[in-house]
């Protein structure tokens, strides 16, 4: 490489970070703290998982309890998801194709709330979050401690707390089954 394309890509390189000096020490501070979380909650998790090479996960989505997550091959994890594995033993798992649209949040258990004290302090129940090949979670869904079924589809901003079967759609908070994806009996 010659010195003129070497003094050239230097420029270039000191000029993207030249904006970083434009930013107050706050701002700055900020971007590494934002810098730190993405890492841990993104890039590291993807190491920690058990996460297909061949699944697509947005870089501004959150897995956390990585080690008991499960995303298999050809699934999609949507801009500023939140993939929750459990506390100690449930697991979080993303099936085949599975598609989760943007701001899907998926938790495995639920606080405890039959007491009176602080809700963090009445325990919680954990519960394996599946969710089937194929299935499609529209945008803002919820899925907390359930399954959905494989081809299912969620509409937009649901919220699941109670299995959904195989090729049912649902929608509304708490979702209910409106139809089915097939010609089937159980309409």
């Amino acid at each position: 490489m010659s010195l003129s394309t070497r003094l050239r890509a230097a420029r270039q390189r000191w000029g993207r970070l030249g904006m970083l000096a434009d930013l107050s020490v706050d701002e700055r501070r900020a971007l590494v703290q934002l810098a730190r979380v993405q890492a841990k909650e993104n890039l590291v998790a993807r190491g920690v998982g058990d996460i297909d090479p061949g699944a697509w996960i947005s870089p501004t989505a959150s897995i956390r309890f990585a080690e008991r997550v499960r995303i298999d091959a050809g699934a999609t994890v949507g801009p500023f998801c939140c993939v929750w594995g459990g506390w100690s033993t449930t697991w979080v798992r993303i099936g085949k194709d599975a598609l989760l649209s943007p701001g899907v949040v998926l938790v495995a258990g639920n606080h405890d709330i039959s007491g009176t004290g602080p809700v963090r302090e009445q325990g919680f129940e954990e519960l394996d979050v599946e969710i089937g090949d194929g299935a499609w979670i529209g945008a803002h869904a919820v899925v907390v401690g359930c399954r959905v079924g494989n081809g299912a589809v969620i509409g937009a901003n649901a919220v699941v707390t109670q299995d959904v079967p195989d090729r049912a759609i649902a929608v509304g908070a708490p979702a209910r089954i409106v139809g089915w994806r097939t010609d089937d009996a159980r309409r």
